[in-house]
């Protein structure tokens, strides 16, 4: 064997010990749908490097895994605005590692490390804006 197939092997085995099983499964960011009554609400996202505009309900925002938090700020025109908070919580996919018998410690860091041990919570959002005190007179 040469040592250009040992490097190429050692490599894929590097990348295989590294790739946690939620990574695999589902990466680093979650695409998590947000709606509104009514729609046509702008959309601002701050995962804690201030807030994105993510356009207009319903849409379907891409946030990351490894934020602690993330506020979704929804405004429209003639309604307060209101702000939804998604957590993180464990992946079902980290269990996966277990499969993985002596692999569990290297996929489980490796999941932590790019965020992909967690889920956003709630998973999408349906919001209901509340009509604006001036816009009631």
């Amino acid at each position: 064997m040469g040592l250009r197939n040992l490097t190429v092997i050692l490599l894929l085995g590097v990348v295989v010990v590294l790739s946690g099983c939620a990574t695999v499964a589902h990466g680093r960011f979650q695409q998590v749908p947000i709606a509104s009554n009514p729609s046509g609400a702008a959309v601002e996202v701050d995962c804690g490097h201030g807030p994105v505009n993510a356009g207009e309900t319903p849409v379907v925002v891409k946030m990351p895994r490894k934020a602690q938090y993330c506020l979704v700020t929804l405004t429209h025109d003639g309604y307060q605005p209101a702000t939804v908070t998604f957590g993180r919580r464990w992946s079902g996919w980290v269990w996966g590692n277990l499969l993985l018998g002596d692999w569990f410690l290297a996929g489980a860091v490796a999941d932590l490390a790019d965020g992909a041990f967690y889920t956003r919570a709630p998973g999408k959002a349906k919001v209901t804006l509340a009509v604006a005190e001036a816009a009631v007179k």
